[in-house]
């Protein structure tokens, strides 16, 4: 919807026949100039090599009536390498021939009334962008207007664009005497009942927004003669937020640094920030933002459109519609389930989350135009031809974004604002919770910065506070000997800047430390309630009263029969936990205990669940475990990770197996009758915890609370589980006085170098601990 409220185009003079020098549907199988340089520049514009900023800087100086092909112009620009301006040359001769091809077909035909040059871009480039390269306007053929005379109310004028989902027009509403814009579901759509209910969505979505600077919707209907649905709204002009800012970075480029230009970006930003926080306060995430859908209109009103992907949180009825992907527009991806714009995508969306995108996701995006304001591009654009240049393509540049760090905007542009460049960072962050929680808060930031405040995203020095508080008291400053304050504070503020940028990284490094461990102990506890969950669940099996029943002579089956259906119930579940080594059921002798039904993994092999049989079933005397759950109330839960040597020969070290147990007591007398253990690989789960991370920069250790390590990740191994008796390497002394510490929880925090906590899911356990350190 990009196009939607936008003018793509206008009409085209008598005058423009004159470049019609040979008809792009002529039988021949020669070529004109005309062809392979419109087809030549819309590969460019699609190949994501170089940016729409730097083509348009680079033709600037060109003619399409000269001698020179536009390919030999871009080569004597040293844009490309001769090898990939070749590559685009047969992209381009490619193009022309399945529009040749088409036109043989009957399914495009040559439009009456309008020039060659202007139906030859119109069918080599349907999107418009060529003819905005070139400063060539299209108007809508004469075949289409002449069909499509009126619909209701509505006299088409022309048309304005057209995407995969449907078609935009210029309209005059014949009721009110106003110009509008009416966007009708395409030919190729409109058979679709998907397609259509999409289309309704995209309307509906958008006119349940009320503020000024989303477009307003004036109509949804369908047209009583053709039977095709379509919508109106406000028609807005052409220029966009990308227009403004292109212009902005060309004139900074050209030497006219006018800071006034950037304050205009930036109002015009806040603006946008307002209208996506009332979207969302209505539930509703936008999920495409980029300066593409921003349209400013000639008053300098500031309007976010393209709703197309929009959804409702929470809308179980839309979400099949909404996360589909639709082919609105050229340049999203819908490869799987990744839907949106991949240069300024999230991370989260990226990886293809559908279910785990909200409000922050539209921070990120707000963040990613702040990103392109700053700097001049998009944000993964360095991204986008690094998976070019590598061959990897599009999936390599989506698996890129998944995986890798928020880009910085220092590295894009050295001149970028740091405190600007903050605000993008933390709008940015990869973690969802370390991004700003409402787009009011960013707005707030950009603001203060405008009015020359603190912003909560940086971190001012001593110094940068006593320059801002010069800048706002110049006349008593002034009367301060101004001048030589003035310098000292700019001699020092060239000093600082570097210690600052490197603090800040350190920083920024730092808070992403804390933020794994946090993430990592959160995993952990979650899987410990699980584990918990499922020994409440097995002491509740009916099977395990039924033995009971049966050892105490009641009525009904025999205990073998309960034993069976219980190895069934165990085997099952052992197939579905590939982290469970084993699942027993044992009775208490005394101090001991005896097996009553075990199912446990094969050592050698996984995947193979086994039954001991009774032969198989051990007795222990002495079992430390049983003696500990058999004081427990019912429903209470053991967690240990001290070895039992009865199961030396299970298959698992000693680090990588914990016990999970829960009491098992006589419903009809309430006494103890044994207990339910689950033994599960928790090196592999806190492994994959770990892994859950993503990419890792620092070093980061999981070990129980004694210290004895169970798995460590670092940025040159990757996640590593460790071997026996292996414990943290240089340990701060800090950390290791608190372990000396037994059983009592601790987090312990220095900034810029470590961070350690150790907490217990079960109070009478060894506990688990967490240390992370930033690589000196």
């Amino acid at each position: 919807m990009a196009e939607d409220a936008r003018e793509r185009g206008a009409g085209g003079s008598p005058d423009d026949d004159l470049y019609a020098a040979t008809r792009l549907f002529e039988p021949e199988n020669t070529l004109s100039r005309e062809e392979e340089d419109i087809a030549f520049a819309a590969q460019l514009l699609n190949s994501g090599l170089v940016n729409d900023r730097e083509i348009s800087a680079a033709v600037s100086d060109w003619s399409m009536h000269g001698s020179v092909r536009l390919a030999q112009h871009i080569e004597r620009k040293s844009l490309l390498t001769a090898e990939q301006i070749a590559r685009l040359q047969q992209q381009a001769s490619a193009r022309i021939d399945r529009a040749r091809r088409s036109i043989a077909a009957g399914s495009q035909s040559p439009s009456a009334g309008k020039s060659m040059m202007l139906a030859t871009l119109e069918r080599l480039d349907g999107s418009g962008r060529v003819a905005k390269l070139f400063g060539v306007t299209l108007a809508a053929s004469g075949a289409d207007q002449h069909a499509r005379v009126s619909q209701g109310r509505y006299e088409i004028i022309r048309k304005l664009g057209q995407g995969g989902l449907g078609r935009v027009w210029l309209a005059r509403d014949t009721n009110l005497n106003r110009h509008v814009a009416l966007k009708e579901i395409s030919h190729a759509a409109e058979a679709s009942s998907v397609a259509i209910e999409r289309f309704r969505h995209e309307a509906e979505i958008t006119g349940r927004l009320d503020h000024p600077s989303i477009v307003p919707i004036y109509q949804l209907g369908e047209d009583a003669d053709s039977g095709r649905v379509f919508y109106t709204m406000r028609f807005l002009g052409r220029s966009t937020l990308q227009d403004s800012i292109s212009e902005y970075h060309e004139r900074r480029e050209a030497g006219d640094d006018d800071p006034m230009l950037l304050r205009h970006l930036l109002t015009a930003f806040v603006s946008v920030c307002h209208a996506i926080g009332h979207a969302h306060s209505r539930k509703v995430i936008h999920r495409d933002l980029k300066p593409e859908n921003v349209v400013i209109d000639s008053f300098g009103q500031v309007i976010v459109i393209d709703w197309g992907l929009a959804k409702v949180i929470g809308d179980a009825a839309t979400a099949s519609l909404t996360d589909s992907a639709g082919p609105d527009s050229a340049d999203r991806t819908s490869e799987g389930q990744v839907l949106g714009t991949p240069l300024y995508m999230a991370p989260e969306q990226a990886a293809g989350r559908l279910d785990e995108l909200d409000h922050r996701t539209d921070i990120y995006g707000l963040g990613a135009i702040l990103f392109a304001i700053v700097t001049g591009y998009a944000p993964h654009e360095k991204t986008q031809r690094e998976a070019i240049d590598s061959g990897d393509g599009a999936r390599g540049m989506i698996s890129a974004i998944a995986a890798g760090a928020p880009p910085a905007a220092h590295d894009a542009n050295a001149d970028a604002d740091p405190v600007l460049e903050a605000i993008c960072r933390k709008a940015m962050a990869r973690r969802r919770y370390a991004r700003y929680q409402a787009a009011a808060e960013l707005a707030e930031d950009v603001q203060k910065w405008m009015a020359g405040e603190p912003v909560s995203a940086y971190q001012e020095t001593n110094w940068q506070r006593a320059s801002r508080w010069v800048a706002q008291h110049q006349r008593m400053s002034q009367s301060l000997l101004a001048a030589a304050i003035v310098a000292l504070v700019a001699l020092t503020t060239l000093a600082m800047s570097a210690r600052q940028s490197r603090l800040a990284a350190v920083d920024a490094r730092y808070s992403q430390l804390v933020g794994d461990v946090r993430e990592v102990e959160l995993q952990l506890e979650g899987i410990a309630s699980e584990l918990s969950k499922d020994a409440r669940f097995i002491a509740s099996l009916p099977p395990i009263q039924g033995i009971v029943n049966a050892r105490n002579g009641v009525d009904g089956d025999d205990e073998q029969v309960w034993r069976t259906r219980l190895e069934t119930i165990f085997s099952g579940m052992l197939r579905s936990n590939p982290d469970y080594l084993a699942l027993s059921y044992e009775a208490q002798t005394g101090e001991g205990a005896q097996d009553v039904v075990r199912v446990e993994r094969n050592p050698s092999d996984r995947s193979l669940v086994r039954v001991l049989p009774a032969s198989r079933l051990k007795s222990v005397a002495d079992d430390a475990l049983m003696s500990v759950v058999g004081a427990l109330e019912p429903g209470d839960v053991r967690f240990s990770l001290a070895p039992r040597a009865r199961r030396a020969s299970a298959g698992s070290s000693v680090a990588e197996r914990l016990s999970v147990a829960t009491p098992v007591y006589n419903d009809a007398t309430g006494e103890l009758f044994g207990m339910a253990v689950i033994e599960t690989d928790v090196a592999k789960q806190v492994a994959d915890a770990v892994l859950g991370l993503g990419a890792i920069d620092c070093e980061i250790f999981v070990a129980d609370g004694e210290g004895q390590l169970l798995v460590s990740a670092d940025a040159d191994r990757g996640v590593r589980v460790a071997r026996e008796g292996e414990s943290i390497p240089d340990l701060p002394a800090a950390v290791q006085q608190e372990m000396a510490q037994e059983h009592e929880p601790f987090d312990l925090r220095r900034d810029g170098e470590f961070v350690a906590q150790r907490f217990y899911v079960d109070p009478t356990g060894r506990g688990l601990m967490i240390f992370g350190r930033l690589p000196e």
